[in-house]
């Protein structure tokens, strides 16, 4: 081979080999909230309940923003002295399986059937909650 073919074979992977670089980069940054990292796991774990409830596949950078508002609302609402209570959470879970006909068993069941941790409903109803009351707050 001589050297200006194996030039021209090298710098097109070599382009490729930085574009994948630069996405494992990209996906290697860990967004914060209020200096509280949103995980790799919390990425993943949001996705699996979106597909679940939505039947799609959420892109990542929907998910992210999602968590970081949620995760902002959150704190917002603690700011204000409004913010969801683990009892405020259990019954918010206790009335989705009352309106699904499920035991909460069952919905948790179901949830880790799918690969999903119940602390991540937990978070997004937590989020719910706060959402209801800052906009109570505003009134």
């Amino acid at each position: 081979m001589t050297a200006h073919f194996s030039r021209r074979l090298f710098l097109p992977f070599a382009g490729l080999s930085m574009i994948a670089l630069m996405r494992v980069s990209a996906h290697a940054e860990t967004p914060t909230v209020d200096g509280e990292p949103i995980t790799e796991d919390d990425i993943v774990q949001r996705t699996r309940l979106l597909s679940m409830s939505t039947h799609k596949l959420s892109e990542r950078q929907d998910v992210i923003n999602l968590l970081t508002d949620e995760k902002s609302r959150v704190r917002d609402a603690e700011k204000y002295g409004v913010g969801p209570t683990n009892e405020d959470v259990d019954r918010a879970y206790l009335e989705m399986c009352s309106r699904m006909h499920i035991t909460p068993e069952q919905l948790t069941k179901s949830l880790e059937g799918q690969g999903v941790h119940l602390d991540t409903l937990r978070q997004r109803i937590k989020a719910d909650i706060a959402r209801v009351n800052l906009a109570r707050l505003r009134r």
